[in-house]
């Protein structure tokens, strides 16, 4: 049986700590355990709701997200949503015609940051196409078993915390459950006449990002209650591999018991930190900014604001 999700997941928690209102967060996900804790506090301690959706994203985080639609498309039977009033549902994904097209017609909606991410934009629409192709014929080689579900939201309350960790499986049958992750074309260094290209990265394991997709798929694995088989799928625009606990030792359940360890030590000094400042903007004294770190390559402004929050600007 589903776990009954509420739109609040603060009613969910027995006894409610003060700090849990105070910082105004009710849930953990694996892509905030991932995160630095610099990156984490300046997001979910600092900024509001309102202000973390306004985020500026990257044409490789969109590029992700209409390629996860497609796949969505082809394959999926039923497709988890959060409905007003009615919490999470199954809906059913009835037969699409024309998906490449209107995925299409989104990804070219999508309004470049600068200069640099829409040359970024514009490789990606020229392999788009091939992609569509290779995701495909990955999803297809795990070949699961009808009805695929996707989205579907899991919630796993990890040792000692007490806010829930809550996610959701991109697809899933009966035993099996698929965790995808998009690698995009990268740019190189100038060549002397000062002209440059784009170069597929690699897939083998160890890649930038595998520790964080691994976690990943931890969290998954230990959230399913049926334990199904997982299989990290990773692509680019003409590859890509599927690790499963058969090929891959870092997806054996007892190295992804220790991924999860992990996130739930991540999770535990987090709600210590918010504990001890009780809703106070002081959390940032107990964290280490590592504002050299990628993560905050695309932040913007945000930066300048996170250096001076932590007096360093």
């Amino acid at each position: 049986m589903e776990p009954e999700l509420k739109d609040d997941f603060l009613e969910n928690i027995v006894e409610l700590p003060q700090w849990v209102e105070l910082y105004k967060i009710n849930h953990w996900s694996p892509s905030q355990l991932n995160s630095m804790d610099c990156m984490w506090g300046y997001k979910y301690l600092y900024l509001t709701q309102e202000q973390r959706r306004k985020l500026p994203i990257n044409s490789k985080m969109f590029t992700g997200v209409c390629l996860g639609d497609m796949g969505i498309l082809v394959f999926g039977k039923y497709l988890w949503e959060t409905k007003i009033g009615k919490g999470l549902v199954k809906t059913e994904i009835l037969p699409q015609r024309k998906i490449f097209d209107k995925i299409l017609e989104k990804f070219n909606a999508y309004e470049p940051a600068d200069d640099a991410d829409k040359a970024q934009h514009d490789v990606a629409r020229l392999g788009l196409a091939k992609s569509f192709l290779t995701l495909k014929n990955g999803i297809r080689e795990i070949n699961l078993t009808s009805p695929i579900e996707c989205e579907r939201c899991v919630t796993l309350t990890l040792d000692g915390c007490v806010l829930p960790t809550i996610g959701r499986i991109d697809f899933e049958d009966e035993h099996n459950f698929v965790e995808m992750k998009t690698k995009h074309r990268k740019k190189n260094r100038p060549r002397k006449d000062g002209t440059s290209n784009y170069s597929l990265p690699k897939l083998d394991e160890g890649y930038m990002g595998w520790e964080e997709h691994v976690s990943q798929v931890a969290f998954y694995y230990f959230a399913c209650e049926e334990k199904k088989k997982p299989h990290l799928f990773v692509m680019n625009e003409e590859d890509y591999k599927i690790f499963t606990p058969e090929n891959c030792e870092d997806l054996k359940p007892e190295n992804l018991r220790k991924r999860l360890n992990k996130l739930t030590m991540t999770a535990k000094r987090r709600e210590r930190v918010m504990a001890n400042h009780a809703g106070k903007n002081t959390w940032h004294q107990d964290i280490n900014p590592d504002f050299g770190h990628f993560f905050w390559k695309n932040m913007g402004e945000h930066l300048d604001n996170a250096k001076k929050l932590w007096g360093l600007n």
